[in-house]
């Protein structure tokens, strides 16, 4: 590594630790709080009926708020989830994990209340398409078009980056089986681009549609399978991971701020939660009511931080060998051991299936934000090109290059991002909680919940352009 470099990246990095220790931590905390007062629990209340909205039938056109969930999922599901959940358990110890949970748990109120608000103050691109995210209801709905542009490029470099670390971590896991990390990142290029570059967005959401149920379901049932066998070992794992959260060990930094600050970050990077990214995948469905997408995208975070994270980290503590293995091996390398461990060679080629997928997915859930980002600033073809372009390149590079400063600075820019859309999400938490009792009305009464613009009167301004009785598929069937 060269001088230049390491400076770059001990910058990244105490910059970082400087953002997320003494801002973004307490930040994140008190808002997340506030939104789970304000919605009353609504995540915890409310989270099985999420989860049935998923197999609801789509009516209407456009895009359902199942292939919105897919895209948001696959974003979310990546290398955070598996080399992400290695580093946290490694730096932070197993008590990273409980703080993972914490935070998703708590962060799933503001998913809901980004997503909600995406959808309520939604537009329509050249193209005729729903788009929306945190870039245009700070440009539309606050008025500073400066500060949504700074949001939209913050989030274009942090995805860019995520999505060189993704094509990273499959290289590196192909490489295992002796294939060229400069073939891998030519065949993930071409594959990506062709992709990329179909008409519209429908190649990018029909993949993310059939890649998140066919990855994530073998996945859970290896990590259901893996606890059975090991169910003796169980009771004593949970116990580790409660025990390290309040009092870690020595091992593993011997303080309990470290170990909360390393659960927030891993949580950030995986499930997207109080970030405003996965608000982008909300706005771009057709569905009946702004919060109904709310509730997807809330189920979303705890599709991957309840569910994959933990079985990333119980494939990784029930295995004590692998534990062992921690400061020797690292990321993804770490978790091929415990799965070796667990299932033999069998499990090395399972877990690499699972990479492969889960990055790819990620790269391609990534690129339809930042595509979306880009079309806050400028939605043209040419412009279009620049990100599929960039995409590209850090696709085909990250895949032989050394990404720790790449690591670095998609941590030091989220920071950013997650400040932003914090502050955001307090200064318009009224619209949210608004449309959430709107829905809840409705849906009390029996009602499927249906919004029309002129509902709400009190929360309507020039930014909400949709809602028109004629765009709504529950009206029009």
């Amino acid at each position: 590594m060269s001088q230049e470099q390491s400076v770059i990246d001990a910058f990244l990095i105490k910059g970082t630790e400087i953002l997320f220790n003494n801002i973004v931590l307490y930040i994140y905390i008190c808002v997340a709080i506030l939104y789970t007062i304000l919605m009353k629990g609504a995540q915890f209340r409310y989270v099985f009926h999420a989860g049935r909205l998923l197999f609801r039938k789509h009516k209407g056109g456009g895009t359902s708020g199942f292939a919105s969930y897919a895209i948001s999922t696959a974003s979310r599901v990546g290398a955070g989830n598996m080399a992400g959940i290695m580093v946290a358990i490694s730096t932070g110890g197993p008590g990273a994990l409980f703080w993972m949970w914490i935070m998703a748990l708590f962060g799933s109120a503001m998913s809901f209340g980004e997503s909600t608000l995406a959808q309520f103050y939604k537009e329509k691109n050249s193209l005729g398409q729903y788009v929306g995210g945190g870039s245009f209801y700070i440009r539309s709905r606050l008025k500073m078009p400066l500060l949504a542009a700074t949001f939209a490029l913050i989030m274009i470099t942090a995805n860019t980056s995520v999505n060189g670390i993704q094509a990273n971590t499959i290289a590196n896991s192909l490489a295992a089986y002796n294939l060229d990390k400069n073939i891998t990142g030519i065949i993930l290029a071409i594959i990506t681009a062709v992709i990329l570059l179909s008409p519209g967005r429908t190649a990018i959401i029909k993949a993310c549609t059939y890649i998140v149920p066919v990855m994530a379901i073998p996945y859970l049932l290896f990590g259901l399978l893996i606890l059975i066998i090991n169910i003796k070992e169980v009771p004593a794992m949970f116990g580790l991971i409660i025990s390290e959260a309040f009092n870690p060990s020595a091992a593993f930094g011997g303080a309990i701020g470290h170990t909360i600050v390393t659960g927030l970050r891993r949580s950030l990077f995986s499930n997207d939660a109080g970030l405003g990214g996965g608000a982008h995948a909300a706005a771009a469905a057709t569905t009946s009511h702004p919060a109904r997408q709310g509730f997807l995208q809330m189920f979303s975070v705890f599709t991957d931080t309840l569910l994959i994270c933990s079985v990333s980290g119980f494939i990784l503590l029930l295995s004590p060998s692998a534990m062992d293995k921690i400061g020797e091996l690292h990321g993804i390398n770490l978790m091929q051991y415990a799965m070796t461990e667990h299932f033999g060679e069998f499990g090395t080629l399972f877990l690499t299936l699972c990479v492969v997928l889960f990055s790819f997915s990620t790269i391609l859930g990534n690129f339809f934000y930042i595509q979306t980002g880009m079309a806050s600033i400028k939605d043209t073809k040419l412009a279009y090109y620049i990100v599929v372009f960039l995409t590209l390149m850090l696709v085909l590079g990250g895949s032989i290059a050394n990404l720790q400063t790449i690591w670095n600075l998609g941590d030091f820019v989220m920071g950013f991002m997650a400040l932003i859309n914090l502050i955001v999400l307090v200064i318009l938490r009224k619209p949210v909680v608004l449309l959430l009792n709107h829905y809840l009305a409705q849906w009390h009464q029996g009602k499927y919940p249906v919004y029309v613009k002129g509902d709400l009167p009190e929360i309507e301004t020039d930014a909400v352009t949709q809602w028109n009785r004629e765009d709504n598929p529950e009206l029009n069937k």
